[in-house]
């Protein structure tokens, strides 16, 4: 009899549980919406920085640093390093054990040393640490004398505030699904870049890095991307350029994030009725290629005295969708219009997977 009673309770639950899944969640905005903004296509940014890892071994021969302007600014932060489930810290740097010496091991001056205290209060957390090269003709080697492990890993940051040579990247935002080559256009002023030239990283939202080269000014991926939508954040391209620039070295460094999409959710038309009282609903069949919960957002028009089309209420609508379905878009307005009444600026999103589309 336990048994039984536990069998039925459970089935209750279930029932209860799927019926819950299937409500819908409705708002409607007290005011009329605009309608979105155009989704990013491209994306475009420029970077006068570059960064890269350095081990501890490194740091105490010498690491290279590329800097050729007064403006400048270096940072070294110790990176936590993962071994065989362990987590290990580097040592803090000691800003009284830095140098930078040139190619005949001279030492530069260096001016503007910030100790770990200081970049704390300027908002790094991570351990960093500071200074500025007072001179910037040469070679100049960043070394310490520090007793650090050589294993330890280190991450080395140069900005040139102002820098005339911008690195300007130029990619795809939105990237379709089963695509596996994504346009990303890299400058510097007038200077183009050879694939030799740039050095490519792919890192997946989960942080996985996946295999990715630069190619005739596309970053070409082996195998298609998995992860969908951006509910864990973003893919994140990072490239690297080396050149020369009136006989100096300039490095820079940029990433461009974009998300993997495709077209999860898809609509049939709309079939508004008029149920009195200023009162109306909207039915809005659809159909998604995967399990997840979904959402609606239109304004409902009708036509005012002189045949314009007028807007009357914006109202969103969520609910759980397995493979078809509909929304049901309840709208309560205070403007007197006539018929035919339609739904404009439609916006479907998947909330699942975080990705936006416009309605049909």
């Amino acid at each position: 009899m336990i048994n039984k009673l536990t069998t039925i309770a459970a089935a209750i639950v279930l029932v209860s549980t799927a019926a819950n899944a299937n409500e819908q969640t409705v708002y409607q905005f007290p005011q009329v919406q605009p309608a979105s903004s155009a989704q990013l296509q491209t994306l475009e940014k420029d970077s006068v920085e570059y960064w890269q890892k350095v081990s501890g071994k490194e740091l105490k021969r010498g690491v290279p640093v590329f800097v050729n302007q007064a403006d400048n600014f270096i940072r070294i932060a110790p990176k936590a390093r993962f071994d065989s489930g362990e987590v290990f810290k580097p040592h803090g740097l000691q800003l009284d054990k830095l140098s930078v010496r040139d190619d005949n091991f001279r030492q530069m001056p260096m001016q503007a040393m910030v100790a770990r205290e200081q970049m704390e209060n300027a908002g790094f957390s991570d351990g960093s640490v500071g200074l500025k090269l007072g001179q910037v003709n040469g070679k100049a080697m960043l070394r310490t004398s520090q007793a650090l492990n050589d294993n330890d890993t280190y991450l080395l940051h140069v900005i040139e505030k102002g820098s005339s040579n911008a690195l300007h990247a130029k990619s795809q935002f939105k990237v379709k699904d089963q695509q596996q080559r994504v346009a990303m256009q890299l400058s510097m002023g007038k200077k183009r870049f050879k694939d030799s030239d740039v050095k490519l990283t792919l890192s997946s939202p989960d942080g996985e890095k996946l295999d990715v080269r630069y190619e005739n000014g596309e970053a070409v991926f082996n195998y298609p991307l998995e992860t969908l939508g951006a509910i864990n954040g973003y893919y994140e391209l990072e490239a690297s350029v080396d050149t020369k620039v009136n006989g100096q070295t300039v490095k820079r460094s940029i990433k461009m994030p974009f998300v993997h999409s495709s077209q999860t959710i898809s609509m049939d038309k709309a079939k508004v009725t008029a149920l009195g009282n200023n009162k109306y609903q909207a039915k809005v069949p659809v159909q998604v290629t995967d399990s997840g919960r979904y959402a609606i957002r239109a304004t409902l028009t009708g036509k005012g005295d002189k045949g314009e089309r007028i807007k009357l209420a914006t109202v969103e609508v969520a609910k759980q969708i397995d493979s078809y379905g509909s929304f049901t878009m309840p709208f309560a307005v205070t403007q007197a219009a006539k018929a035919p009444y339609e739904l404009v600026d439609i916006e479907l999103t998947d909330q699942t997977r975080m990705l936006k589309f416009a309605g049909e």
